[in-house]
C-alpha cells in the first residue's frame, strides 16, 4: 500500500490540506486522527466524500507510539485487504512524520512505502508561529503537558523532513495577502528542497516524492540545507571559516548573532571539543547546542572540521555578524598556549 502522510501544527490545516487532496481522488480513503486528554484517541475516516467510521478509544498511553501501534496500522491494514491502494494519511498535530513512519515500519515492515510527506501549514501564520515562545501544550497544540517543544522548533523539523509543503487557508477568516505572500517568501528560504503548492487544487501525482534517506539526512544536527537565492525580503547568510572557536566568546556572541533570525543552524568547532562538531539548531526565540557528533573526513582521511552556520532572516546585517564570528577565533597566542597544547595531545 501507498501513503500520503500529511503533518501539521493544528487539525484545521491538516483537515484542509487532506479534504483537498481527496476531493480529486474521492475513492482515495483519508485516515485522520486526534489525540484528545485523557489517552482519548479520536479516527475518522473519509471516503467518496463522505464519512464512513468514526471511532473513539482509551489508550493506555494517549501517545504516537500507542496510537500508530494499536490504532493506525491495524486500520491501514484493514484498508488494503479491502483492496485499497493508497491512503491519505493525516497524522495528530504537532506528531512528527518521522517517528510516525518510523513505528509504521516497525509495525509492519515491508507493507507500506510512503510516496510524500506533506507538511499543511497557513503562509500568514508561519512568521507568529516561529517566533511563538510558549510549548505546543501552551499554546493549545497539543493534549500533552510534557511536550516541551516550541510551534516554531516542530514546524522546521516537520519542513526539514517533508519534502511537500501544502498551503491553506482559513475557512473562517478573509485571509491577509500581503503575510501571505511574506509567508511563502519565508518558506521558500526555510525549505528549499520542499516542492510548495497551494492544497486547492493539488492531486497526489503534484507532490514531491519523498527520499527518506534525503529527508533523515537534512534533520541531522549541524546540517545545512541553505537555498541559492534570496525570496523577497528574507535571504539566508551562510559563515565559513577553518579557524578554531574559543568556546566562551562563541556562547557570549550567539545571542547577538542570532537576534531577529527565524532560523539558524549549522555546526561549529571549539577549543576543547576537537574532534566533535558541535551543532547549532535555533528557531525563533529559541536556539540550543548539541553533539552533532564525531567530524566526518574525506576520501583522503583528511578531517572536515570547521565552522559553518546559516541564518535566515529579513534584516541580516552580514557584515557585523561576519565581525561577532571572526571575534570569536583564537588567537596565534591561545592556540600556543599549554591548554591548547595538551586538548590537541588527547585529540589525537
Amino acid at each position: 500500500m501507498h501513503l500520503v502522510i500529511i503533518t501539521s501544527l493544528d487539525a484545521l490545516g491538516r483537515n484542509n490540506a487532506a479534504s483537498q487532496l481527496a476531493a480529486l481522488s474521492p475513492e482515495v480513503p483519508v485516515v485522520l486522527h486526534d489525540l484528545l486528554d485523557d489517552g482519548v484517541v479520536t479516527r475518522r475516516v473519509h471516503q467518496n466524500d463522505q464519512l464512513v467510521e468514526r471511532e473513539s478509544s482509551v489508550l493506555e498511553h494517549g501517545c504516537l507510539s500507542c496510537t500508530v501501534r494499536f490504532d493506525l496500522v491495524p486500520v491501514l491494514l484493514r484498508l488494503a485487504a479491502a483492496g485499497a491502494s493508497q491512503v491519505i494519511v493525516g497524522l495528530p498535530p504537532g506528531t512528527t512524520a518521522e517517528n510516525a513512519i518510523d513505528g509504521i515500519h516497525a509495525i509492519a515492515p515491508g507493507e507500506f512505502t510512503v510516496d510524500s510527506v506533506a507538511l499543511a501549514v497557513q503562509p500568514e501564520d508561519l512568521e507568529n508561529q516561529l517566533w511563538d515562545h510558549h510549548t505546543l501544550f501552551e499554546s493549545g497544540y497539543t493534549a500533552v503537558p510534557e511536550d516541551g517543544r516550541t510551534p516554531g522548533e516542530f514546524l522546521m523539523g516537520e519542513l526539514l523532513f517533508a519534502d511537500t509543503v501544502l498551503t491553506t487557508a482559513s475557512d473562517l477568516l478573509p485571509s491577509d495577502q500581503e503575510l501571505s505572500l511574506r509567508g511563502l517568501q519565508l518558506l521558500g528560504q526555510l525549505a528549499p528542497h520542499a516542492q510548495i503548492l497551494p492544497a486547492v487544487g493539488a492531486t497526489a501525482a503534484d507532490l514531491g516524492m519523498h527520499d527518506d534517506e534525503a529527508a533523515r539526512a537534512r534533520c541531522r544536527p549541524g546540517a545545512i540545507a541553505a537555498p541559492s537565492t534570496s525570496s523577497g525580503p528574507f535571504s539566508t547568510f551562510e559563515y565559513r571559516t577553518d579557524l578554531l572557536l574559543h568556546p566562551d566568546r562563541f556562547r557570549a556572541a550567539l545571542g547577538a548573532i542570532s537576534e531577529g533570525c527565524c532560523f539558524v543552524r549549522g555546526g561549529v568547532w571549539v577549543a576543547g571539543l576537537l574532534d566533535t562538531e558541535v551543532a547549532v539548531f535555533g528557531v525563533g526565540p529559541r536556539i540550543a547546542l548539541s553533539n552533532g557528533g564525531s567530524w566526518a573526513s574525506d576520501p583522503q582521511g583528511q578531517w572536515r572540521r570547521g565552522t559553518h552556520l546559516a541564518l535566515t532572516g529579513d534584516d541580516i546585517d552580514d557584515v557585523e555578524v561576519t565581525s561577532l564570528l571572526a571575534s570569536c577565533a583564537l588567537t596565534d597566542e591561545e592556540l600556543r598556549s599549554p591548554l591548547m597544547d595538551a586538548a590537541n595531545k588527547t585529540s589525537r
